[in-house]
């Protein structure tokens, strides 16, 4: 089965609005849009969407420390985190504010965590306060540090879990998704502008560019002074659940001068695995995702600086994610955050250099993409309350209360058929995440919205059972099973042909 692909005639018609990149940016200006008398069109390269820099990354809700208070990147931080947690409460998307040590492990790094307390307080972060080792052991047992910055409120939330939310419910509310379909330009029509796409034209009255690494390449196809970015991977490394249950918030190193990212850190997620990393390189290729065991060993190495006794034999899982950086790799740091435009194409704005709090930050550029520029240039008509079609991201059936389970199961006997141990996923889950409204049909979908083959296994235990439902259930071949889409095939066929 094919993960849907779309125009592959060339549809001509024509949106108000086209929106490039399905990450969590591009997936919160489509669930944005999706408020307003608009006709929305968003186009992904992958054949799902939040599968790049959105899902590959640390989950963390920052507060705002970092971020120079004058800055876009500064300013988008603290109006996106406050609009992130609403919305999370109104996708039903799990998050939780369980706060952060930032650790000094020696005296000369002290200065760091005092440079930070001070711009996170010109921000508004409130709560900030320079504690000793000692106390930073009793916040976070296990720690060695001489000193540490707490941050209580710092949080975490799914990535992967909240930019599916958003899309799903902008596609329920008629936001038009073309998955599997690589935009290559952007140019003028008639019309507006046509976004040029290996599956034909789209055209629209306004685009947006949120393609993550690739926005600066698109942007100088129709704006040639806009920046480059130079891509710079980040890999991770997932521990067991076990550990989750000793790690209360995230602990991350004192600030390295230069560096591309924020140190390695130790990082818990709403799902309970801990993730160590990321690493920071410059690359060459934008689409890397691959990890190495070289790496590795440097993030099991600076995890133990903060974290001595972190159990590394623990660890399950890997994956890497790409930074779309403006700064080059001899200048390293950080460059703000770009919204841009030009005089001569007011209707197509560039979103360059999102970057880490990019995540945080994605409902604010999204408010501001809406607010500021889209209605300050034509009349906006808001959609009725009750026009609106709600599609909550669905609570784990093993977070829920044996009475509620009890009574889902009686409901439907596939709710009391786990298929998935790791993580206690059931049938029901399953099908569900099978019948998602973006029509994703690949393993790797299926994957990130129930959870299944996400445990310590691997999938050696449900992947056999997920076969055999897609099998028997719904008559699928071996070439029907994709893991991302149509280049990586999860069979090559079957070893014994069965006779008639």
């Amino acid at each position: 089965m094919q993960p849907k692909r779309a125009n592959p005639s060339g549809d001509s018609r024509v949106s108000d609005v086209v929106i490039i990149g399905a990450g969590v940016v591009g997936a919160a200006l489509a669930w944005s849009l999706s408020r307003w008398r608009l006709s929305v069109t968003v186009i992904e390269k992958s054949t799902d969407v939040g599968m790049a820099a959105s899902s590959r990354n640390s989950g963390v809700i920052h507060a705002g420390i970092n971020y120079a208070p004058d800055s876009l990147r500064g300013r988008l931080c603290m109006t996106g985190r406050q609009l992130l947690m609403r919305w999370c409460d109104e996708l039903n998307v799990p998050y939780d504010v369980c706060g952060k040590l930032v650790v000094a492990s020696a005296e000369d790094e002290i200065p760091g965590l005092e440079r930070l307390r001070t711009l996170g307080e010109a921000n508004g972060v409130s709560g900030l306060e320079i504690v000793s080792g000692s106390r930073a052991a009793e916040l976070q047992p296990g720690i060695e540090a001489v000193a540490a910055l707490h941050v209580p409120s710092s949080g975490i939330v799914s990535p992967y879990a909240l930019t599916l939310a958003l899309a799903e419910e902008a596609a329920v509310n008629g936001v038009r998704f073309h998955l599997g379909c690589e935009a290559t330009g952007i140019r003028p029509v008639e019309s507006g502008y046509a976004v040029d796409t290996d599956c034909g034209p789209i055209a629209g009255r306004w685009v947006i560019n949120a393609a993550g690494i690739h926005a600066g390449r698109l942007a100088q196809t129709i704006d040639p002074d806009a920046p480059a970015l130079y891509p710079c991977i980040g890999e991770y490394l997932i521990l067991d659940k076990q550990v989750g249950e000793s790690l209360r918030m995230s602990v991350y190193p004192a600030p390295p001068v230069g560096g591309a990212g924020l140190g390695v850190h130790i990082t818990p997620t709403t799902e309970g695995n801990v993730l160590l990393g990321p690493s920071d390189a410059y690359i060459e290729d934008p689409d890397a995702s691959w990890c190495s065991g070289a790496t590795a060993d440097v993030l099991l190495r600076d995890s133990r600086v903060l974290w001595p006794d972190v159990p590394t034999h623990l660890v399950i899982g890997a994956y890497a994610g790409v930074r779309s950086k403006r700064t080059p790799p001899e200048v390293g740091g950080y460059e703000d955050f770009l919204i841009r435009r030009t005089a001569d194409h007011k209707r197509v704005v560039h979103l360059i250099g999102i970057e880490s709090p990019g995540l945080t930050a994605a409902p604010a550029i999204a408010e501001t993409v809406l607010g500021d520029i889209l209605a300050a240039e034509e009349p906006l008509e808001r959609k009725a309350e009750s026009e609106r079609v709600r599609r909550p991201w669905p609570t784990r059936f093993d977070d829920l209360s044996e009475p509620e389970k009890e009574r889902r199961v009686a409901e439907d006997p596939a709710h009391g058929e786990i298929v998935c141990r790791c993580e206690g996923v059931t049938k029901a889950e399953f099908l569900h995440a099978l019948s998602n409204p973006l029509g994703v049909k690949t393993l790797s979908g299926i994957k990130f919205r129930c959870r299944a083959s996400m445990g310590r296994c691997s999938g050696g235990y449900c992947l056999p059972r997920m076969v055999d439902i897609l099998q028997e259930e719904f008559g699928w071949e071996p070439d029907a099973f994709l893991l991302r889409g149509p280049e990586s095939p999860a069979f090559a066929g079957r070893l014994i042909e069965e006779t008639p």
